[in-house]
């Protein structure tokens, strides 16, 4: 044999054996007759083991057929082919690999090729949870969803895939002509950027804001298009329901006044950051699909934050969403005592041990179950918060009471022994975003939300109050003017 085909076999064999990739020979049952060394700890499996087995038995069932069809379409064309399929490790962890093969010259052997590709999985399967991103292809046809997207709209990607994107477009809502604009955008190679109205599988109106960009190939031609989302229905409906609210409501107008302000406020205060950490999201997720350099730990940590963040101010907007609703469809008698039962099941274990009840039998009032037990609730936990920040040794207690005055009017006491509010504090205690704690938990929301369901929507009042011997008390009054038609009797019974 010639000197030079010797030293370029030597090179080969060390390429072979020093190679990052696996690279193997099996034959058509997918028997392993030689590995090199990269495949131990990618598999998990020596060289000995690996070579007593057969490939398929690695494969996740679900993988095995579209494994023989690579094999059978390989001796066909000739051609190196490509697959990714998820594999078991030896020590049963999952492994995902990119496979490539080919037949050899003899067909009776095949090269396979394999690369550990489980950390792109991983990145590419955190982005499919947290990013809410649909592709479609150049006639409209939705060819690609996240499963982020899947749970906003509620369909499961095989109902999305082959579908027209106009399923999801509202038909109402939108602005006449918003398709057009989108497209107009489209074919000059521009990305469109709007708030669209959607409707999810139960024909919910879902408020999106949206950015659509060509998607293209290594030439430059466009093959579809990628439209990424971000959730903004709450804030929508908080301005909806801000509207109807004013539109509707004529009593106590100085008091509607304030909060129509702070509303307003509030969603002017809260569309930036929330604008801010959408946009941030879409251009991490752009960048990543066009391959620039940026650290995936940091990408994906940086998405789950601010899936973090978007979930917090979504909730507290949620909040304000509840003493925006001016339809009385929630309303119905109900007895008060049933109504605190379900408040104590929202406070924690700790604040049940200090609580002591006096509460009068048979109350009805017309109300919303919700609301009402969420505001006492709220009093309750703000009164334990009261007790925690106390360095007195002393036995504290928190007392609720519930009693008729002059048969018109229901109080609700919730007491604690913590101390004297301040006449500063006190003058602030039920602002929005007023708060005496630090941190994450002084939102300072509670106890302006618990104000204005009781008196926007119970048309009570709620009032804190020193009284003596270090005692605080809030105070719920509600009418009890109403009569029960049902029964055409008082609701005290």
């Amino acid at each position: 044999m010639p000197t030079s085909l010797t030293n370029s076999q030597k090179i080969l064999e060390e390429v072979i054996t020093n190679s990052w990739s696996g690279i193997g020979i099996i034959d058509a049952f997918s028997k392993f007759v030689y590995v090199n060394p990269a495949f131990t700890p990618i598999l998990g499996f020596s060289k000995d083991e690996l070579l007593q087995i057969k490939f398929d038995r690695l494969l996740l069932p679900k993988y095995k057929e579209q494994f023989y069809n690579l094999i059978e379409q390989n001796y066909k064309n000739q051609y190196a082919n490509n697959l990714q399929v998820a594999c078991r490790r030896k020590d049963k962890e999952i492994v995902y690999l990119d496979i490539s093969i080919k037949s050899m010259s003899n067909k009776k052997y095949i090269v396979i090729n394999i690369n550990d590709i489980t950390q792109n999985i991983a990145d590419h399967e955190t982005f499919d949870k947290y990013v809410i991103q649909a592709h479609i292809d150049t006639n409209g046809i939705i060819n690609k969803v996240s499963e982020a997207f899947c749970r906003l709209c509620m369909y499961s990607s095989e109902e999305l895939l082959g579908q027209s994107y106009e399923m999801l477009f509202h038909p109402d809502l939108n602005k006449p002509d918003i398709k057009g604009d989108i497209w107009s955008d489209l074919l000059i190679e521009q990305q469109y950027t709007g708030i669209l109205a959607s409707k999810n599988k139960n024909a919910d109106t879902i408020w999106v804001d949206i950015i659509i960009k060509p998607i293209k190939n290594k030439y430059g031609d466009i093959i579809g298009y990628s439209a990424i989302m971000f959730d903004i229905t709450n804030e929508i409906k908080l301005k909806e329901n801000t509207q109807a609210l004013q539109k509707t409501i004529g009593e106590n107008e100085a008091r509607l006044k304030i909060m129509s302000e702070t509303l307003r406020t509030v969603a002017h205060e809260w569309r930036q950051p929330l604008s801010s950490i959408s946009l941030e999201a879409q251009n991490l997720l752009f960048s990543y699909e066009i391959d620039e350099e940026l650290s995936k730990d940091e990408i994906i940590q940086g998405l789950k934050n601010m899936h973090q963040k978007t979930e917090d101010l979504s909730n507290i907007i949620h909040k304000f969403q509840l003493i925006t609703e001016t339809n009385e469809e929630n309303k119905k008698w109900l007895k008060l005592n049933d109504i605190i039962r379900r408040a104590i099941t929202m406070i924690s274990s700790e604040v049940k041990v200090l609580l002591k009840k006096d509460l009068k039998a048979d109350i009805k009032i017309f109300a919303s179950e919700y609301e009402l037990s969420s505001s006492i609730a709220s009093i309750l936990t703000n009164a334990y918060e009261a007790i925690t920040n106390q360095t007195q040794t002393k036995e504290y207690y928190i007392h609720l009471k519930t009693f008729i005055v002059n048969e018109n009017y229901l109080h609700i006491e919730i007491s604690n022994n913590a101390g004297h509010i301040s006449r500063e504090i006190k003058e602030r205690i039920f602002d929005a975003y007023f708060s005496t704690k630090s941190g994450r938990n002084g939102m300072g929301l509670s106890l302006y939300l618990a104000k204005m369901i009781v008196e926007l929507h119970l048309h009570g009042v709620l009032e804190a109050q020193n009284r003596s011997n270090d005692i605080v008390t809030f105070v719920i009054k509600l009418p009890l003017k109403d009569i029960d038609h049902d029964n055409n009797t008082s609701p005290i019974k």
